[in-house]
C-alpha cells in the first residue's frame, strides 16, 4: 500500500530557544525525523534547530520546493514569532509537534508543551489550517499520531472551531451581579510590555474597561526599577526576614540577587499602593533579570498574598482572571502554564517558574527560595501545590472572542514534578479532552487557578458580562 504521506511535500522545521536544552531538544528531533521518514518524508539531514527569525527566514529562501504540509518540531519552548513567520512565508497548513519530557524534580528543559499552546493561540486567531500532536517520538504510536495530524491538516473538514458550554448547576443571577459590581473600578497595573511573540498577554485596556468596568493603568520598566532603587534599607531588611521565615534561603541563591529581588518587591509594592491597583502584571523577564539583576518571581508572589495578585509577562488578562479569582474564592489565585501532560496517568503539569505564593504550598513540604529556572537570579519560589480541589479559568481573547474559558479538578499530592512552582492536575474530564479545547480553541498559555469550586460563580458573572463560557474539556 503506498503511503499517503509520500504522495505530499513535507518542509520539516525545528524550532527551539537558546534557554532551554537545544542538546536534549536536537535528540528528539533525530528520533522525530526517523519517524517522519517512515512516513515517507525526506530525510531531515543535519538541519540545526531554528532559533531566530532570520535563521528562518534563510531556510526558507533556500528552498527549492512548494511545500503541501509543513511539521514544525517544537523542540524546546519558543514564542509565536518562529510559526507565526512560517504562516505569511508558506501559506500550507501546519502540523506542530511537541514533546513530552520526564517530571524529574529538575529544570524544566524543554517547556515544548508551553510553546505549541502559544503557537496554538496565534494560528487559531489567524485562521490558519494547524493540527498539533504531543507525542514522544520514541513511542510505539508516534507514526500513527503524527500520520493522522498530517491528514487532518490536509483534510477539509474544519477543525477546532468547538463550541460554548456550561453546566448546568449555575447559580444564581445575584451572585453574578454582584461580583460584576465589586470588580467594576478596579485598577489593574500593567509593568512594561508584553514579550514579543507573547500575544496572549497583550490585551484591550478600553476593551476591558467597557466590558468589567476595570481600568488599566501602564506603567514603564524603568519607573518599577527608579522605585526599587528608592526602597529603604528597613523596609528591604523586613522583606527578607519575610521570605526566610517562609523558606529556605542559602547563601548561593542570596548572593545571585536577593538584594535586588527584594527592592523589585518593594518597588512594585509602592507603585500598587500609590496608584491603587488591585492586581499587576509585569514583564518580569529578562530585563528585571538581565538589567536590573533580580527576578521578581518571589516578590509577586508575596504581593499576591498580601492581596494584590501579581502575574507574569505583563499579560493583563491574565492578572484580571487572578483578580476575578480572588474575588470569587477569597484566598490566593496561580496563574500558570500547562508544560506537560500524560495520558497514561491522566494528569497534566501546571507550573510557573516560582510565582505561585507559599501559601499554596504543600503543608508536608518547606518551601524553598531558588534562582530562576532558566536566567538564574534570586529570588523565585520552590514547592509543590498543596493536594486539593481546584477551579481553573481565564477571562479569553482566545479566537479575537471574549469568553470565560473555566474548567475544575484536583491537584493531587505528587512529588514535585520540575523546578519552581508547579503542581500536578486530574482534571474533571480526561486530560486528552482537556488538551483538545485548549490546542483546538487556541486557548491562552496562562491558566487561572484557585482552591475550591467556583464554576457556577463564574458562570455567573460571565452571564452578568454576556460573555460565552468555554468549559475545559466540555467541547
Amino acid at each position: 500500500m503506498s503511503n499517503p504521506t509520500a504522495a505530499r511535500e513535507l518542509l520539516v522545521v525545528p524550532i527551539g530557544r537558546p534557554t532551554f536544552d537545544l542538546e536534549l531538544g536536537a535528540s528528539l528531533v533525530g528520533a522525530a525525523s526517523t519517524v517522519l521518514e517512515s512516513l515517507g518524508a525526506d530525510p531531515l539531514g543535519e538541519r540545526p534547530i531554528v532559533t531566530d527569525l532570520a535563521e528562518l527566514d534563510e531556510l526558507i529562501d533556500g528552498l527549492d520546493l512548494t511545500p503541501s504540509i509543513v511539521v514544525v518540531l517544537q523542540t524546546t519552548f519558543s514564542d509565536s514569532s518562529l510559526v507565526g513567520r512560517l504562516a505569511e512565508r508558506v501559506p500550507a497548513p501546519m502540523v506542530v509537534w511537541s514533546f513530552p519530557e520526564e517530571r524529574s524534580g529538575g529544570r524544566l528543559r524543554l517547556n515544548s508543551l508551553c510553546g505549541a499552546n502559544l503557537a496554538a493561540y496565534l494560528l487559531r486567531r489567524r485562521r490558519h489550517r494547524v493540527e498539533f500532536v504531543h507525542v514522544d517520538p520514541s513511542s510505539s504510536h508516534a507514526a500513527g499520531a503524527v500520520q493522522a495530524a498530517i491528514d487532518h491538516s490536509a483534510g477539509d473538514a474544519a477543525v477546532g472551531n468547538g463550541r460554548s458550554a456550561s453546566s448546568e448547576d449555575a447559580s444564581s443571577p445575584d451572585v453574578g451581579r454582584s461580583l460584576a459590581a465589586r470588580l467594576d473600578g478596579r485598577r489593574v497595573g500593567v509593568v512594561g510590555d508584553a514579550p514579543v511573540g507573547f500575544e496572549p498577554c497583550v490585551g484591550d485596556g478600553d476593551e476591558l474597561h467597557d466590558l468589567t468596568g476595570i481600568a488599566v493603568d501602564h506603567v514603564a520598566l524603568p519607573v518599577l526599577f527608579a522605585e526599587a532603587d528608592a526602597v529603604p534599607g528597613a523596609v528591604r531588611s523586613a522583606t527578607v526576614a519575610r521570605v526566610r521565615s517562609a523558606m529556605d534561603l542559602d547563601d548561593e541563591t542570596a548572593a545571585a540577587g536577593l538584594d535586588q529581588s527584594v527592592g523589585l518587591h518593594g518597588g512594585l509594592r509602592t507603585l500598587a499602593e500609590r496608584r491603587g491597583w488591585s492586581a499587576l502584571a509585569t514583564r518580569c523577564w529578562p530585563e528585571c533579570m538581565t538589567e536590573y539583576g533580580g527576578a521578581v518571581c518571589t516578590p509577586m508572589a508575596m504581593l499576591t498574598e498580601d492581596g494584590v495578585p501579581g502575574v507574569c509577562e505583563a499579560d493583563l488578562y491574565g492578572a484580571v482572571t487572578a483578580l476575578i479569582l480572588r474575588e470569587v474564592a477569597g484566598s490566593d489565585p496561580f496563574v500558570a502554564d500547562l508544560v506537560d501532560v500524560d495520558e497514561r496517568d491522566d494528569t497534566s503539569v501546571v507550573w510557573h517558574c516560582g510565582v505561585a505564593p507559599v501559601t499554596l504550598a504543600d503543608p508536608e513540604v518547606r518551601p524553598v527560595a531558588i534562582t530562576h529556572p532558566n536566567r538564574h537570579r534570586a529570588l523565585a519560589n520552590q514547592f509543590p501545590l498543596r493536594p486539593g480541589r481546584v477551579t481553573v479559568a481565564r477571562l479569553s481573547q482566545a479566537g479575537g472572542q471574549l469568553s470565560m474559558v473555566i474548567g475544575g479538578g484536583e491537584i493531587l499530592r505528587r512529588p514535585r514534578p520540575f523546578q519552581g512552582t508547579c503542581g500536578v492536575l486530574r482534571w474533571d474530564h480526561r486530560v486528552a479532552t482537556v488538551m483538545s479545547t485548549v490546542f483546538g480553541r487556541g486557548l491562552e498559555h496562562h491558566l487561572g487557578l484557585v482552591y475550591g469550586e467556583h464554576r457556577a460563580a463564574l458562570e455567573s458573572l460571565a452571564d452578568a458580562w454576556d460573555l460565552p463560557v468555554i468549559a475545559l474539556g466540555g467541547d
